[in-house]
């Protein structure tokens, strides 16, 4: 189990994370649905919404995936030596 300083480490470097890669999506991907969010398609705004979800999904697991893993090693002595 994580302490609290490694949950919030595991938090700030995964919300800090999701900045740069959501300013990375929007340069990229927001430029392909101009016309369709400036006429306000409801469709577009569902598609957008489940791409950001989505990444945000996959990030969230692999620091989390990550962090466990550290922590595991962490407690078990292999960073110790």
């Amino acid at each position: 189990m994580q302490s609290k300083k490694e949950s919030l480490l595991e938090t700030f470097l995964s919300v800090g994370a999701g900045f740069f890669i959501a300013l990375l999506l929007n340069l990229y991907m927001l430029p392909l649905f101009v016309s369709d969010i400036s006429n306000q398609v409801l469709s577009t705004a569902i598609v957008i919404g489940v791409i950001y979800t989505t990444v945000s999904m996959v990030r969230s697991y692999l620091f989390r995936r990550a962090f466990n893993t550290l922590t595991e090693k962490y407690k078990s002595g292999i960073f110790n030596r």
